[in-house]
């Protein structure tokens, strides 16, 4: 069996004056964030004269991969190796992970440009068994990504260029 541990900081929202955020309900603006994305964000405020974010909790965790499928239906529950008493639960994880895979190649397929539509539903039931590397994201898809959760849908990498010029042109020129 594999384990790994993360750590990870709750942390809230705070404005430039290092008063809390709160959403429109009045709610805590919080998020949750790697421990190395939050000291990186001491570290920019630091440098940058801001005020600090506000971490509320911090905890390490410990993970655990399995690495057979005797291992996984341990963690599903099962008391050894072989005896697979919580069968769905087991399964319930295998089938999430397996619609994740599956939703992700239709959606490939789907943007694909030389998709065609057929009349039969198309088994995209072969994913599930590929091997697959993660796919990194340029620093442009990343910043296209939170634009997104911002909210400013449908940025092209080539506007994100553009947009990113226009400022550096006003900040030559000021």
């Amino acid at each position: 069996m594999r384990s790994i541990t993360k750590t990870k900081v709750y942390g809230v929202d705070t404005d430039a004056d290092g008063n809390r955020k709160t959403r429109a309900n009045g709610e805590l603006a919080t998020y949750i964030t790697s421990e190395n994305a939050f000291n990186l964000d001491v570290k920019k405020s630091t440098e940058a004269k801001d005020p600090l974010p506000e971490a509320l909790a911090v905890g390490t965790f410990a993970y655990r991969f399995a690495e057979s499928v005797d291992e996984a239906v341990e963690l599903c529950g099962g008391k050894g190796i072989g005896e697979y008493e919580n069968v769905e639960v087991f399964l319930g994880v295998f089938n999430y992970a397996a619609s994740l895979r599956q939703d992700n190649e239709a959606n490939s397929i789907l943007t694909d440009s030389n998709y065609v539509q057929k009349e039969e539903a198309l088994d995209v039931s072969y994913a599930i068994a590929e091997k697959q590397e993660r796919a990194k994201m340029s620093p442009e898809e990343k910043a296209i990504k939170e634009l997104a959760k911002g909210g400013i849908k449908g940025v092209t990498v080539d506007q994100l260029r553009a947009a990113l010029e226009a400022i550096r042109g006003q900040a030559a020129s000021a």
